[in-house]
């Protein structure tokens, strides 16, 4: 269990005790714990630019140069083979003499991390890099979607010049759990934030919910559910939310997924995720468009049925798997993971 330590700060108020200190009394009260990872502490001189041109390398298909506001009177110019830049981007800019956590595209990490220093790219100076998620230290499977494939991007602006890890928090320590089989309340942050409040004597406090219904409708209107294996779940329960717009999740939401092992996708599914993260409740949406029949059948599956996920991975599926079901197929593996085939799109307006 991946615990960022900013995120715990939600429900505990620990700013106060050192990492070092946290981690050994959770051990001595009884949380087996495997790593502590301190994130982005190796970065130097990365801070916030804006592109404010680019033009095509005289002599590379593949590259451009931009030249980038950084704060200072003079712009800055790297050249980069990225293919998602554009003019006006903010984006994490190395600069001369800079230190990046992550490695440089096919190359191994260095120890320490990685130096940064102007040089030349077929013939035209380049005073530093931009830089991807991965380069700034974050595994390829939490890497937000937007970004996978390139420069990070940032959706909101921010002082230029600024240290890019000051600017959006990337600097916090994330402690990963062993937890027991005995012990699975412990498979979520509201879990481990219990047990720090006994471990250090503190007030705890759960998260503020509220619940506004809109709408002559009721979700019994929209769809309908059936648990054909009581055996195997006792209850399921639907909800609808009409008039959704599918776009990014706010900075707050990607950083507590990444940090806790998980990579943003959009705004609706990021805050399933948060939700089961948070309270250990699996929960999943999908677009309406796509359950066929208004129907959500729960039955178990049948011995080698096959069944593709939203990793695009098919799988096989045996009679002692439990499945989420519409009128005509299979649409997630319950408790598990979605399937392709119901996902939420950009054109999504209506969810289960």
């Amino acid at each position: 269990m991946l615990v960022p330590i900013e995120w715990l700060n939600d429900y505990i108020d620990t700013k106060d005790i050192d990492i070092t200190e946290f981690c050994d009394r959770m051990i001595m009260s009884g949380s087996n714990l495997e790593t502590c990872e301190h994130f982005c502490e190796e970065m130097e001189n990365v801070v916030v630019g804006k592109i404010e041109k680019i033009e095509r390398h005289p002599d590379a298909d593949k590259l451009v140069v931009c030249q980038l506001n950084v704060g200072k009177e003079e712009p800055v110019q790297i050249v980069t083979g990225a293919p998602n830049v554009f003019e006006g981007a903010y984006v994490p800019v190395a600069l001369h003499k800079s230190r990046i956590p992550g490695p440089l595209h096919g190359k191994a990490k260095e120890e320490g991390g990685t130096k940064i220093t102007k040089g030349k790219l077929r013939g035209v100076e380049s005073f530093g890099m931009l830089c991807s998620a991965e380069e700034l230290g974050f595994e390829d499977k939490v890497v937000p979607v937007a970004h996978k494939d390139g420069i990070w991007i940032l959706e909101e602006e921010y002082e230029l010049g600024m240290d890019f890890a000051e600017a959006l928090g990337l600097k916090q320590a994330v402690v990963d759990f062993e937890i027991t089989p005995n012990r699975p309340d412990c498979l979520a942050m509201v879990g481990m934030a219990r047990e720090a409040a006994a471990t250090f004597d503190r007030p705890f406090s759960y998260p503020d919910v509220e619940l506004e219904e809109a709408g002559e409708k009721e979700a019994k209107d929209f769809v309908s559910v059936e648990i054909k294996n009581p055996e195997n779940c006792k209850r399921y329960v639907a909800r609808v939310v009409t008039d959704v717009k599918v776009e990014q999740s706010p900075w707050w939401l990607q950083k507590r997924l990444m940090y806790a092992g998980m990579r943003p996708i959009n705004n609706i599914v990021d805050i399933t995720n948060f939700v089961m993260l948070e309270y250990g409740q699996p929960i999943h949406a999908f677009d309406i468009n796509q359950v066929k029949g208004s129907k959500i059948i729960v039955e178990n599956a049948a011995d080698g049925d096959k069944f593709t996920t939203l990793d695009e991975n098919e799988r096989e599926m045996t009679k002692d798997m439990l499945m989420i079901k519409d009128a005509e197929r299979s649409i997630a593996i319950a408790g598990v993971m979605g399937g392709l085939n119901s996902e939420i799109e950009e054109d999504t307006t209506t969810i289960i």
